[in-house]
């Protein structure tokens, strides 16, 4: 009985092992997508080569989906228009890419996010980087905003590279409580909100100052 469970695995998998091979193949045909970095459409060869452009059968556009029979790391054998010849692997990706002005808009607004924090390390390094000191006597003062359209940023930390907690417009009223020659420590009673400024975006209250004056 031992023997006859033990010939009927052997003959399971000896069958298993057979299909395995053409269940991986099978496996190995799958659609991918054209995704060149600068959008243009990609080499399709009859050659593992790229010294020359002899071996160009046709040029698959952006976007476009192929069908991959079998890849070795730096090529992938395709399907495409009914021939099967190579492109280069690395110009191909499983999900579907986005549109390529839309990949165009992220680069912009990664490079511009990155010239802006390179500028703005330039201008925090120009600011007084002491501790701010407690006051004795907090003072009142209203938020000026030059631009109307904008809005003063509420900083987490005494730096431009800090997270901005909240903006406030024009006129809002803060107590100062801290400051150094650049930076202030804010309260605000109306939100119970705390966080720091720069100086030169707030102006002492009126009101103190006419109240100090009589």
């Amino acid at each position: 009985m031992f023997r006859r469970v033990s010939c009927l695995t052997l003959t399971v998998l000896l069958l298993f092992c057979a299909v395995l091979p053409a269940f991986a193949n099978d496996m190995k045909l799958e659609g991918m997508y054209v995704n060149t970095p600068n959008g243009k459409a990609l080499n399709f060869r009859s050659s593992k080569s790229t010294k020359n452009d002899d071996n160009i059968l046709d040029w698959i556009p952006y976007g476009t989906k192929v069908f991959v029979t079998n890849w070795d790391g730096t090529w992938a054998t395709i399907k495409y228009n009914g021939a099967t010849a190579y492109v280069v692997q690395k110009y191909l990706s499983i999900a579907r890419p986005k549109d390529f002005s839309e990949v165009e808009a992220d680069r912009a607004n990664a490079k511009a996010a990155k010239e802006l924090e390179k500028a703005l390390k330039a201008e925090n390094a120009k600011l007084d980087q002491s501790k701010v000191k407690k006051l004795t006597l907090p003072y009142d003062v209203t938020v000026l905003v030059e631009v109307e359209a904008l809005a003063a940023p509420l900083y987490k930390k005494p730096s431009l590279l800090e997270e901005v907690l909240t903006r406030y417009e024009s006129g809002t009223l803060l107590t100062v409580i801290a400051e150094n020659k650049d930076w202030a420590e804010v309260y605000n009673g109306e939100k119970d909100e705390t966080g720091y400024m720069l100086l030169s975006d707030l102006e002492a209250d009126i009101m103190e100052e006419e109240i100090i004056a009589d």
